[in-house]
């Protein structure tokens, strides 16, 4: 998902999209894009929109691409739509402006429940969208819940199996239907949780990663990659990326 402004983050995006902020030598998008193929998968396919020809000169001709025109004033429920071609396979979905270990992509693509939503619990007073948990299963979910119902932060990477693909396509078009342009696309499956149907978690509690939302993460990523890395760590990181 890569249609947002990120109108706050100016100061770094320079009105660029805030998925081509640079962490490193490369950008947000670039290296996700990069680890995804370094893991054999190889139909991605972006939803852009703001400036959305600066990402496809980014990016290149190896994804598939998908604008949405109305990005200003549609959330990214409908830039998801406009990709419901997509929607039949076994899908991994995730937010463009995201900086992650590598070790997270293996950690989801190696689980087998068929929706499962990353989350951590470490974030817990700095969280930003919130879940509660009962084992596996998310039970509560939102910006609104306190310290106290948080059981972690939602990292914003989600895996569905084909086996639950169908589902979520047909809820994604009843909202679209009714009218829930402003919608965020994970509402669809928030939407399942009332009525008992299980949207799991996995906790990825030690591993780094960050949302580029405000200026404190991009300072967080920044203080990250600065960081000294013991030599084992170093090298372990390098492998994982395919860094030679």
């Amino acid at each position: 998902m890569a249609a947002g402004i990120g109108s706050r983050l100016t100061e770094v995006s320079h009105d660029q999209p805030k998925c081509l902020i640079k962490a490193g030598e490369e950008t947000l998008i670039k290296r996700i894009v990069r680890l995804c193929k370094d893991r054999g998968l190889d139909d991605i396919s972006i939803v852009t929109g703001y400036k959305a020809k600066r990402i496809e000169e980014e990016i290149g001709e190896n994804v598939t691409y998908f604008e949405n025109p109305f990005y200003s004033v549609t959330n990214s429920i409908s830039s998801l739509w406009l990709a419901k071609e997509k929607l039949d396979d076994d899908l991994l979905l995730m937010n463009a402006d995201l900086f992650f270990e590598p070790v997270i992509l293996d950690k989801i693509l190696a689980l087998k429940q068929d929706v499962v939503m990353l989350s951590d619990s470490t974030r817990i007073e700095t969280a930003d969208y919130r879940f509660s948990f009962k084992n596996d299963l998310i039970t509560k979910y939102g910006k609104h819940l306190s310290n106290q119902e948080t059981d972690g932060e939602y990292v914003g990477i989600v895996r569905i199996n084909k086996s639950f693909v169908k589902s979520f396509k047909t809820r994604l078009k009843e909202m679209i239907s009714s009218g829930k342009i402003n919608d965020w696309w994970e509402d669809v499956l928030y939407s399942f949780i009332p009525q008992g149907s299980p949207i799991n978690h996995s906790d990825i509690a030690g591993h780094f990663w960050t949302e580029i939302d405000y200026l404190s993460d991009y300072h967080r990523l920044q203080d990250w990659l600065a960081r000294p890395r013991q030599k084992n760590e170093s090298t372990s990181l390098s492998l994982a990326e395919g860094i030679n």
